[in-house]
């Protein structure tokens, strides 16, 4: 991948670009596009969809090969020449990989000899794909729209420029984005051009003229804009299209017909993935693959058990998953990018089958799970970096509660007021200049809003239940006992990890590096330590239930709704 990245760079900066012409006016360039959209896929399709890959590869080789290397010069001749070279490297990779996913499919077949069983009932029917698809296939019909929008564009503007009148004129100055001309007949006029570098002083040009629509003939409808958001849609799109069949695939076989079992062992991690070792790696020394999985209790249906936290859910009937290395049963054939299922017990050692939430991957050498410490059947026990913190700890009643620092607040306010003035400036550009892809920009303010509600107002309320954890767009319930660990990060992150394997996270809550150097305490750090002792002391917690307007305020919808009302006034005003 990073060959590809690196020499498809070089061929772009090699490469020089041709001038437009009377003769070759510049256009729509929809191969270039094409060649750009494969480029950018293949990325992405590398290291994740070998089988996308294996078609992609080549068709980016035949463009390279036909549009790039007629008439390159020496330096573009080797930088298209290495794009190739890249090329033939991931292909093979990618075809590597997927015989490597047979030989696997052949290893588990005979190392089952023959036996099939059929999936616990609990695991079906499985729904795989569904968000995926749903996505892939809405991305798909924004970028078909933005392919008829510029197909229309370009034919509408052909037909004008078929029915104008030529006329030659004369280049006087050129400005940012247009170059004033006089024509033959002594009048002077402006004319919007892509690339006003192109035209000499002096040069001789042609202009179409149909009534009051003017151009020049080298500058024809310029679709850039729709074929930027055809590949913004189009790629993602088409990855979440395919990643979504593929799940779908898989996971309908799975559940199809009796498939092959096989002991093996298991554990969690601190991030929530799952290892599998072999039967008779009883020491869990050596793992054949990790994966994400969510559990269903045996009995319970899944309606209720994705109910949300604080909605009345008895915390007694939830099913933790057991941490510690035991032994379990996999369903299914064991494949880099396969979907599994697994027979295994909580840490009360109730029967629970756990399915895949996402393909399983091969560890890299080396890599195993990630733990802080061997969990037991009691509360684990706290660091002894916690102690000090515990000892400063007096019991209280009260609820504790934990926010951002007066520093990180005020850099989320001009954070705000930063985003509110670029969301203003897009809505303006779109009012004035019409829809097109700058249209994206505003997708991706939801995502800078919840960022700038994190640093703003979030918060963690330590009470007698749990933890109230407020983030950007809701607020989440925790006990005590669903709660395994909290740690901070060198970035400003906090993850707080529960023992069913899900996180919880905020990111970007500060800026450490500023705050160390101005000898300030972060406070979500100070929230982790202390959140760290009274998880481990339990004498420590708060006696007392915070109400429910002390939980907090997710800030995020009053960020859009405060960003809507600011744009809607100032459209109005």
């Amino acid at each position: 991948m990073s060959a590809l990245l690196i020499t498809v760079v070089w061929a772009n900066v090699a490469t020089p670009d041709q001038p437009c012409g009377d003769d070759s006016p510049c256009g729509a360039d929809w191969l270039g596009m094409a060649e750009m959209g494969l480029a950018v896929g293949l990325l992405y399709w590398l290291p994740r969809l070998p089988e996308v890959t294996l078609m992609a590869a080549p068709a980016l080789a035949a463009l390279v090969t036909w549009l790039e290397l007629p008439g390159a010069g020496p330096m573009a001749l080797a930088a298209n020449l290495s794009v190739l070279l890249a090329l033939a490297f991931g292909w093979a990779a990618a075809a590597e990989r997927l015989a490597a996913r047979r030989r696997q499919r052949a290893a588990a077949a005979a190392r089952t000899a023959g036996i099939r069983c059929p999936l616990p009932g609990p695991v079906s029917p499985l729904r795989r794909g569904t968000i995926p698809i749903t996505a892939g296939l809405l991305l798909i019909g924004v970028a078909g729209f933005a392919v008829v929008q510029a197909l229309d564009g370009i034919s509408a503007d052909q037909r004008r420029a078929d029915g104008a009148t030529r006329t030659s004129a004369r280049v006087l100055s050129r400005g940012e984005e247009s170059v004033r001309v006089r024509t033959d007949d002594a009048r002077r006029l402006t004319l919007g051009v892509s690339y006003p570098q192109d035209y000499r002083v002096g040069e001789t040009v042609t202009v179409l003229e149909d009534g009051t629509w003017r151009r020049l003939a080298t500058e024809p409808y310029d679709a850039f804009g729709w074929q930027l958001l055809i590949l913004a849609d189009g790629l993602p799109g088409s990855s979440m299209l395919l990643t979504g069949l593929l799940a779908r695939r898989r996971a309908a076989a799975l559940g199809r017909a009796p498939v092959p079992a096989l002991r093996v062992w298991e554990r969690s991690d601190d991030h929530g993935r799952i290892w599998v070792y072999a039967g008779d790696d009883d020491t869990g020394g050596t793992p054949l693959f990790s994966g994400r999985f969510t559990a269903r209790p045996p009995d319970v249906d899944q309606d209720e058990t994705a109910s949300d936290d604080d909605a009345g859910v008895d915390e007694d009937e939830l099913f933790t998953i057991d941490t510690r290395l035991h032994e379990a049963v996999m369903f299914g054939v064991p494949y880099e990018g396969g979907e599994l299922a697994l027979a295994t017990t909580d840490r009360a050692f109730r029967p629970v089958v756990i399915h895949t939430v996402g393909p399983i991957r091969l560890p890299r050498p080396g890599k195993g799970p990630v733990l802080s410490a061997e969990e037991t059947d009691t509360a684990p026990a706290a660091p002894s970096t916690m102690d000090g913190v515990a000892l400063a700890l007096a019991p209280t009643g009260q609820p504790r509660r934990w926010g951002p620092s007066a520093f990180a607040r005020t850099g989320s306010v001009v954070w705000a007021l930063c985003l509110l003035a670029a969301c203003t400036f897009v809505v303006d550009l779109l009012v004035t200049e019409g829809f097109g892809w700058k249209v994206l920009l505003l997708a991706g303010m939801p995502a800078l809003a919840g960022s700038a509600a994190n640093q703003l107002n979030w918060r963690v309320t330590a009470d007698r239940s749990g933890l109230w954890l407020t983030g950007p767009w809701r607020v989440r319930h925790v006990t005590w006992e669903r709660l395994r660990g909290a740690r901070y990060t060198a970035g400003g992150d906090v993850r707080i990890t529960l023992r069913d394997g899900s996180i919880w996270e905020l990111t970007g809550l500060g800026w450490p590096k500023a705050e160390l150097r101005l000898g300030l305490c972060p406070s979500y750090v100070r929230m982790v330590e202390e959140v760290t002792a009274l998880h481990a002391h339990p004498e420590l917690r708060p006696t007392e239930l915070v109400s429910p307007r002390d939980r907090g305020l997710p800030m995020g919808p009053v960020l859009i709704v405060f960003a809507v009302l600011a744009v809607a006034s100032w459209l109005v005003g």
